[in-house]
């Protein structure tokens, strides 16, 4: 009868324990689940999308297409000294649709994260920083690493981890984040951009981030509820129906002269 006792109180122990455990501990059993190994890098825009430029009132001309290419590929030498496996959507100056992007993505699958690398370009040259989108519960350890990686290493502004339903973070079915590393048309950023050592330290930021994730999995950053929501299409973008009104404007002129 008492080693029954004794046998029933350690179950009881032994429950307790797990309970603790999960409660504690939930993010360690994501390490397992989103183990990855591969990593596609993402350099935004190429060929005929331009992307955004820093306009003629900087010191420096830049066009975001040639700088992602760039940091991208440096990203890419950092990991594969690493010993991750390394795969980016463009190696050359080539347009690539979004959608082909996501495919690429989806088509890795299980194992693989897709980083990808944007700059931004506003009319107001006083912005400033650098930011993380992610849009996945999955996606969010990783947007966050890499968000105090980038901000730590470069000294810039934080402006934050934020959560956007972007194609190239909603679509992909593996985890996903959207770096946005400095304003080109900023004076102080437009210079750090145009430096090759600079763009070589936003590398060395982001493959920390990844690394980190990767040894730490999700452990010790407070989870997000998934949300859901529709794919992401092009016409959810404010830019493309601007684009569109631009482009009939342009045709409607063409035709009357």
């Amino acid at each position: 009868m008492q080693f029954k006792q004794q046998k029933s109180f350690r179950v009881v122990i032994y429950f307790l324990y797990l309970v603790v455990f999960f409660f504690l501990f939930p993010s360690s059993f994501v390490l397992a689940i989103d183990h990855f190994s591969q990593v596609l890098i993402d350099p935004g825009h190429g060929g005929i999308d331009t992307g955004g430029t820093s306009g003629k009132r900087t010191s420096y001309y830049l066009v975001e297409k040639e700088l992602t290419l760039d940091v991208a590929r440096r990203l890419a030498h950092e990991l594969r000294k690493s010993g991750l496996k390394v795969i980016l959507t463009r190696t050359g100056d080539r347009y690539v649709d979004l959608d082909e992007r996501v495919n690429l993505a989806n088509r890795l699958g299980k194992g693989t994260i897709l980083v990808s690398i944007h700059f931004d370009a506003l009319s107001n040259r006083h912005a400033r920083g650098i930011k993380t989108y992610f849009w996945h519960a999955n996606s969010f350890g990783l947007a966050t690493r890499i968000q105090r990686s980038l901000v730590k290493i470069t000294g810039e502004k934080d402006l934050g981890v934020i959560r956007r339903r972007l194609r190239l973070t909603r679509n992909p079915t593996i985890p996903a984040v959207l770096c946005e590393c400095g304003f080109m048309t900023n004076p102080y950023e437009n210079k750090l951009l145009a430096s090759a050592s600079y763009r070589n330290t936003l590398a060395v930021a982001i493959s920390r981030g990844i690394l980190e994730e990767k040894r730490l999995g999700d452990f010790g950053i407070a989870p997000v509820a998934e949300i859901w929501a529709p794919l992401s299409k092009a016409s959810d973008s404010p830019r493309h129906a601007h684009h569109k009104k631009i482009k009939r404007k342009k045709t409607v002129k063409k035709l009357e002269a």
